[in-house]
């Protein structure tokens, strides 16, 4: 596998069985990502413990992803059906559903903020309402378009803050499970502010949970916040489902640039989701303008891309992934990421720049990998963000440090023993590279370690090692 951007493959109906997550993970998956609103907690336990056998069956190192709720709104239909409504028709929106034009809200209590002149969106802003009218309790809107409502759809109001838990009660049953499922990110839905990361942090803590958080945008709260969520969160997800409709459409792209700069800026794998390749839910290959889009997020500098429906109940999983591959290949080799604004505010980052200096100017004696060793993975990732041609391997003898980095572009996690205490370079780590086809005999690599191996935070030497 020689593609350096990262794959998310949201698992489901079409992907849940043993053959095909193998197959996935040969054709290009790292991490897959578990959606805690659909299915019991039980089917989520027994689902990643499936992918991380395969996984280990396969030498492969896949992530995992279990992606909260948060403080979102989702409609209700009559006893679960669909509903059907037509042009100029009126929809209902109350406390309960007694009838096939009715809908409710889950939170209810979103219904008495909806005002008339409301814009309100659903399905990630497919269907537009506007509101006309409230009474008893019972609010009327417009539609302006035929389309069929399915149940726990998404709904967004325009240019309106509502002020709704963090944490959905959903989303508290699953916290409970959360030391069960085990997943090395969790993400969390609708993030507004960096107290959001925090209040989570904290619980995952108490429950004594060891997951990294990744914020996703998807709101002009966070938007209006963006830089410092960023710092304190582990990684970040452009969710442009719902951010494409809390800003205008026309904004989209320039948002999706900005988050990938400042992710980039402040080391944290970023992360480019939603209609990737949604046609290919049913199709066989992708739009042109599907392909654009992908190559388009790589050239931006994203660590990953994410498929959601393509993977979860899409017909061709398998197909839609190699497709993504390819894309992903071509682009890492004959295109450029664009360039950032580099921070130096460590002694590590401080090596990290140096070691790109020393890459760049290596001339007649090109250096083919470089190879970091690493307990917490941060020098790792800090080297990720100069999206170099040439693959960071990182060895370590920390599980969770190597399920994590599955998410950082170029980054190929390996997992070594080690004795404890004063480093040491030894032979096999080399013949265990070779092996893996990541170096051949005789290449120039850069070896970033530290003097005292299983020390976080203690990075300090740079070596250059002929093999």
């Amino acid at each position: 596998m020689n593609k350096k951007t990262k794959i998310v493959a949201t698992i489901g109906p079409a992907s849940e069985n043993g053959e095909v997550i193998e197959k996935l993970i040969l054709a290009g998956v790292n991490l897959f990502r578990f959606n805690l609103k659909h299915n019991d907690f039980d089917w989520h336990q027994n689902t990643i413990k499936k992918v991380r056998e395969i996984a280990r069956k396969l030498d492969y190192n896949i992530g995992t992803i279990a992606d909260l709720q948060g403080p979102e709104v989702r409609i209700e239909t009559f006893e679960g059906k669909e509903v059907e409504i037509k042009e100029d028709e009126s929809l209902f929106i109350g406390p309960t559903t007694n009838s096939n034009k009715t809908i409710t809200l889950n939170p209810k209590e979103v219904i008495s903020s909806l005002e008339v002149g409301d814009t309100a969106f659903i399905d990630d802003g497919d269907l537009e309402l506007q509101i006309i009218g409230s009474k008893n309790g019972v609010v009327e809107a417009k539609v302006e378009i035929d389309y069929i409502i399915k149940n726990r759809k998404s709904l967004n109001i325009l240019k309106k803050t509502i002020d709704l838990p963090l944490l959905s009660e959903r989303d508290l049953v699953a916290l409970e499970m959360i030391p069960k499922i085990d997943p090395d990110y969790i993400a969390l839905s609708f993030v507004r502010t960096k107290e959001d990361i925090e209040t989570l942090r904290s619980k995952l803590k108490e429950i004594g949970a060891t997951s990294k958080i990744i914020a996703k945008i998807e709101n002009s709260s966070a938007i209006n916040n963006l830089e410092e969520i960023i710092k304190v969160t582990d990684a970040v997800m452009v969710a442009r489902g719902d951010l494409g409709v809390e800003v205008a459409m026309g904004e989209l792209a320039f948002w999706q640039k900005r988050i990938i700069d400042l992710s980039r800026k402040y080391n944290k794998p970023v992360i480019v989701a939603t209609q990737m390749m949604q046609s290919m839910v049913h199709n066989y290959h992708p739009t042109r303008a599907e392909a654009t889009d992908v190559a388009n997020a790589i050239f931006d500098g994203t660590d990953a891309l994410m498929l959601s429906e393509e993977t979860a109940t899409g017909d061709h999983p398998f197909k839609v992934i190699k497709e993504m591959n390819k894309i992903a290949e071509f682009c890492e080799k004959n295109g450029v990421a664009k360039s950032i604004e580099l921070k130096l505010d460590s002694t590590t980052e401080v090596l990290v720049r140096a070691a790109a200096n020393i890459i760049k100017n290596s001339g007649q004696f090109p250096i083919k990998a470089i190879i970091v060793f690493t307990e917490s993975g941060n020098t790792a990732r800090i080297l990720s963000k100069y999206r170099f041609k040439i693959p960071i391997v990182a060895v370590t003898n920390n599980s969770d440090t190597v399920r994590s980095l599955a998410l950082s572009y170029g980054v190929m996690p390996l997992i070594q023993e080690f004795p404890e205490n004063q480093f040491r370079m030894e032979d096999p780590i080399f013949k265990k590279l070779i092996n893996f086809e990541f170096i051949e005999k005789d290449d120039n690599v850069l070896v970033i370690h530290g003097n005292n191996w299983m020390t976080a935070g203690q990075t300090s030497d740079i070596s250059l090692i002929k093999v």
